[in-house]
């Protein structure tokens, strides 16, 4: 079965150090090289729901990524965002 390795730049404080676009298009890559798993003799409905699965996590964060921006946007555009806010 296929090792796949993602890095991971981690701050000091815990938080993740990778962007949203990144973070998306890891998932999805991950999601392509599991169709392969097939030939690599996996059951092919168990490789099918992986992969969908893994679509819609990627498409998950697009989505809740796109809405804290939209957020962060308008609340920086009427003046209420902190930028010491945690």
């Amino acid at each position: 079965m296929t090792q796949i390795v993602i890095p991971a730049v981690w701050l000091l404080d815990g938080n993740l150090l990778v962007s949203a676009d990144t973070l998306s298009r890891l998932v999805r890559q991950v999601a392509a090289e599991v169709a392969d798993w097939v030939a690599e003799g996996a059951d092919p409905a168990t490789v099918e729901a992986f992969d969908r699965m893994l679509q819609s996590l990627a498409d998950r964060i697009d989505v809740d990524c796109i809405a804290l921006m939209s957020t962060t946007t308008a609340r920086a555009a009427v003046g209420t965002l902190d930028p010491d806010e945690d």
